[in-house]
Order: C-alpha cells, then structure tokens, then sequence
C-alpha cells in the first residue's frame, strides 16, 4: 500500500487510482453528513517523474471540501499528513514513502512498469484568466463554480472512454488510445466541452492534437504521458491564449477527425522548440 486514507476511528483505506468522497454507496469513503453531496470530492492518483502524485479535487459540492481548513477551489496536490475535512467528517492522507514506520498488509499485486509508444488523441482543457477569476469571486463561490465545471468535464472525457491522466491546478489533461472507433467518441465529447463553453461557467480553451506519445503505466492504472508530443499540447496553449481563441486543433487532429466535426483555419504559427511554423485550427460554430 503506497497511500492511504486514515479515518477518524482509525481504519485505513488504501487508493491505487481514484478515490471518491461522497454519500452514495458507490463512493471508495461514503460519507455520513446529510450535508455531503452525493459526490463531493475526487482523490486522483498520477504519475510524474518524481513518483506517484496525489491530487484532491471537489466535484462542485455545496458545503465544499477543506484542506489542512482551507477551501479546495482547483486541484491541488496532497502531502503527507495532509488533513481533508468534509462537513464534520475529518481523514488524514498517508503515503508509505514518507511514512516509513507505519506497518500495512495489503494484497495488491507489485508495480510493473511497462512502457510503450502508443498513437493518442490528446486534450486538455484549462480555464481562461483563473488568477482574474479567483480575485472576483469569494472563496465558496469559487470553489463551487471550478468543482461543478471539473466534474462536468471529467464526466464528458470518461463516458467517451477517455482517461484524465493528471490534473494541473487550473487544468485537466487527458487522452484517448487510438482505434477505430476513438475519433466519433472524442468527436462527441468536443460537442459536450463547446456546450459547456457557451455557458462561460467558467470560461475555458479546449486543445487537442493526435499523435505518438510514450506511455508509462503500472498495474494500479495511473499513467505517465510523455514525449514531445505532449509538450506540443502545451505550446498549442499558448497559441490558443495568444490568439484569444475557444479552442485549437492541430493540424494531425483535424485531418483525423470526423467529417462532421468542422474545424475552421486559424492560420500557422510558429511554437517555441518545434522548428517552422504550424497549420492549427479551431471548432467551428
């Protein structure tokens, strides 16, 4: 056991991917406060070069989600010991590496690495202007606004079948496995991110691009994307932020997308460390 989650009477709770808080059975931690929400909060495990990392995350909970007393307004990453108080229910985050005394049995099978090349479909979705956001609105509002719009968009990406690999901060990067049938299902979640964008709660850039990637897993399930590729995603950002675009599309996603899903032209640009300059497009109206 590589982390865990202590309750208040002293059990433990293992996570290996995702852990859930919230009243409905389903949750991995069901919570007793009438005052919780269904689901409330979201536990994400992801890898990074440093090792496994762990993020929490409320899903637009009424009465929100506290760390260490304060609001979680956007995904941030937990430390050990780390303290998470939903409503009058209070659990400690553990992880092995730093909590080297403790002694757990547990029978989850050793990590294996496995690496491996793999064509993507590769988004990200990130909020415009959060700095301006977070001074404009109060902590609970903020927070409210950000978790309902997270878990809106993480409900769109893994219905399609996609996988959140990692969140960052004020951002959700996530990806598909190529096959035949992967371009109509993320064709489908773009039509559900641009509904989302026409509500402007909150107002966020959508970016996607299609290529080879290098991807890490272990038995657990949590990935580490890498490559140039993905750097490429980042640079695509900055284009899209630049030209105070909704979306952008790579030239790789456009050709291989559905002929339903329009894309329309937004010229060629240059990205810093990709040598020349680069046809991008965005979703059409």
């Amino acid at each position: 056991m590589s982390a865990w989650i202590e309750k208040s009477d002293g059990s433990r709770i293992a996570i290996e991917t995702n852990c859930y808080f919230g009243r409905a059975h389903a949750n991995t931690v069901q919570l007793q406060s009438p005052g919780a929400s269904r689901r409330h909060a979201h536990l994400h495990a992801q890898r990074a070069e440093g090792g496994t990392e762990y993020w929490i995350a409320d899903l637009g909970s009424t009465n929100g989600t506290l760390r260490n007393g304060k609001r979680v307004t956007i995904p941030c990453r937990l430390k050990d010991g780390d303290v998470i108080t939903i409503m009058d229910e209070g659990f400690v985050f553990r992880t092995a590496k730093e909590a080297a005394n403790a002694s757990l049995e547990t029978n989850a099978p050793p990590t294996e690495l496995v690496r491996a090349n793999q064509q993507c479909w590769l988004l990200m979705v990130d909020i415009k202007r959060y700095t301006n956001l977070s001074r404009q609105l109060d902590t609970d509002t903020l927070g409210l606004k950000v978790g309902t719009w997270l878990r809106q968009c993480r409900d769109a990406i893994e219905t399609a079948g996609g996988v959140v690999d990692k969140f960052l901060g004020d951002a959700i990067f996530a990806y598909w496995k190529h096959s035949p049938e992967v371009p109509g299902l993320v064709a489908g979640t773009l039509g559900q991110l641009v509904q989302l964008q026409r509500l402007r709660a909150p107002d966020f850039r959508i970016v996607l691009h299609f290529a080879p990637v290098t991807l890490e897993g272990g038995a657990g399930g949590a990935n580490n994307l890498s490559g140039p590729e993905v750097i490429y995603v980042f640079r695509l950002e900055k284009v899209c932020s630049a030209l105070l675009s909704d979306s952008i599309v790579s030239e790789a996603a456009r050709a291989s997308l559905p002929a339903a899903c329009a894309c329309a032209p937004l010229g060629e640009h240059p990205l810093d460390g990709f040598p020349g300059v680069h046809a991008v497009h965005r979703l059409a109206d």
